[in-house]
C-alpha cells in the first residue's frame, strides 16, 4: 500500500500543471517550479573476490521549489525532493522503496542591481560538474564537494567591464543542518546528529567556501569559468570508541565550460525545426584533502565531458577519474565512464538514457538508467 500511494504521488505530481505560467508582475504572489522523474537504474557489479550481482532499482525523484515573492528580486523559496533516501543493497531488486520528501532550501533570497544573497538553509555555490556534466551518475560521484541543505548564507557580487566580462566572486559560509528541517519524512530515518560528527559538523558557521565565476568575455563570449577554495571544520565522531584520524577537509576546483554553436542563434524555431548543433567541452579538477574529514584521506577528481546538441536531441560523454593514496601508500585509481543520450519529447517532457562502467574500491560496475521527466511551474 505505501509503494502504490507513492506511485499515486508521482502520476499526481506529473499530471498536476499541464502548462508554466510566468509571474504576471503583480505582488506580493507566490510560484512554483518542479520536476517529476521516473529513473530504473541498474547494476551489474563484479566482485574481486569472484561472481557477481545484479541490482535493480525503480523510484521517483520529484523536486519542488515554492516562491514567496514580495517583489521580482526578493522572495522566500522553500525547496522540496522525493526520492530514495538510502541507495539499493548489492543484488536487491526495489520499486518505489525507501522513499522519503527532504527540504533542500528554505531560504530568503535578494537579487540588487550589482549583487545578490541569500540567508537560510541553501546550496552551497561550488563546482559545476553535477550540474553540467551529462548523464545521470555523475551529480553522486562527485557528491564530497556538492552541499545540499546547509545553514547559512552566501552572497555574490558582479562586476562589468567592457574588455572583461563579468566577474562574480562569491562567499558562503554554513554548518551542517542538525534542526528538523534536516530529518526526512513520509518514512522512518534518522536526521544528521552532531555526534555524528563530519565535516562542516560543529553547530557553527566557521565553515566557507570561496569562488569566483568569469563569463561573457567579449572576445571569447561563450567561455565560462571557475575556480573556488572550500574550508569544512572538522567536528569529532562521537559515535565510534576509536574512530580514525580526524582533520579539517579543504578543496580547490577550477573548471572551463565552452560552447560552439553552428550558426548561432537564439530563435527557438531553428532548435524546434531541429537545425540548431552545437558542442560544449567541459572540465573540472577538484582537488581534495582529508576527504570526508579523514586525515590523510586526499583524493583528486578530474572530470571531462563533451556535449553534443542537435535539434531536441542531446548526445553526451562524461569521464570522472578519481585518484586517491591508499592508507598504506599505494595510490588507487577509480573512475567512472558515462555515455548518454536525451530527447526533448516535448518543452516539458525529455527521456533521458545513461549507460557506463564504473570502478570504486576495486569492484567493476556496469550501469544502465533510464528517466523520464516531466517538468513546469507557475
Amino acid at each position: 500500500m505505501y509503494n502504490y500511494r507513492l506511485a499515486v504521488l508521482l502520476v499526481g505530481s506529473v499530471c498536476a500543471v499541464e502548462s508554466t505560467l510566468a509571474d504576471d508582475g503583480q505582488y506580493p504572489n507566490v510560484g512554483m517550479d518542479y520536476d517529476a522523474t521516473f529513473q530504473y537504474d541498474h547494476t551489474h557489479a563484479d566482485s574481486p573476490q569472484g561472481g557477481n550481482r545484479n541490482t535493480g532499482d525503480a523510484y521517483p525523484d520529484i523536486n519542488s521549489t515554492f516562491y514567496f515573492r514580495f517583489t521580482h528580486d526578493q522572495q522566500i523559496q522553500l525547496a522540496t525532493e522525493i526520492n530514495p533516501v538510502a541507495g539499493p543493497e548489492p543484488g536487491q531488486k526495489r520499486f518505489f522503496e525507501d522513499v522519503g520528501l527532504v527540504i533542500n532550501d528554505l531560504n530568503y533570497y535578494q537579487n540588487n542591481a550589482n549583487s545578490a544573497f541569500s540567508v537560510g538553509k541553501y546550496h552551497v555555490p561550488f563546482g559545476r560538474a553535477q550540474d553540467q556534466a551529462p548523464g545521470l551518475y555523475t551529480n553522486d560521484y562527485v557528491a564530497t564537494y556538492d552541499l545540499d541543505g546547509m545553514l547559512g548564507g552566501t552572497m555574490a557580487y558582479r562586476f562589468f567591464d567592457q574588455k572583461l566580462g563579468m566577474i562574480e566572486p562569491n562567499l558562503s559560509v554554513y554548518t551542517a543542518d542538525n534542526s528538523f528541517l534536516g530529518r526526512p519524512y513520509l518514512r522512518h530515518g534518522e536526521k544528521l546528529q552532531r555526534s555524528d560528527g563530519g565535516p562542516s559538523n560543529t553547530g557553527k558557521l566557521d565553515s566557507y567556501a570561496v569562488t569566483v565565476n568569469w563569463i561573457a568575455i567579449p572576445a571569447v563570449p561563450y567561455l565560462e569559468m571557475q575556480a573556488g577554495y572550500m574550508f569544512n571544520k572538522k567536528a569529532e565522531d562521537e559515535t565510534q570508541p576509536d574512530p580514525p584520524g580526524e582533520d579539517n577537509e579543504t578543496i580547490k576546483i577550477a573548471s572551463a565550460r565552452y560552447i560552439w554553436a553552428y550558426e548561432p542563434s537564439t530563435d527557438l524555431e531553428p532548435t524546434l525545426a531541429g537545425r540548431y548543433f552545437d558542442i560544449v567541452p567541459f572540465v573540472e579538477f577538484a582537488d581534495v584533502d582529508n576527504e570526508d574529514g579523514i586525515q590523510g584521506n586526499d583524493t583528486r577528481y578530474l572530470t571531462t565531458s563533451l556535449t553534443f546538441d542537435f535539434g531536441d536531441w542531446a548526445l553526451g560523454a562524461t569521464r570522472t577519474d578519481k585518484h586517491r593514496e591508499s592508507t598504506g601508500g599505494a595510490d588507487r585509481q577509480d573512475y567512472l565512464n558515462e555515455l548518454s543520450l536525451t530527447y526533448n519529447i516535448t518543452g516539458q517532457i525529455k527521456l533521458g538514457l545513461s549507460a557506463g562502467t564504473q570502478k570504486e574500491d576495486g569492484q567493476m560496475s556496469e550501469l544502465v538508467g533510464l528517466a523520464l521527466t516531466y517538468s513546469g511551474g507557475y
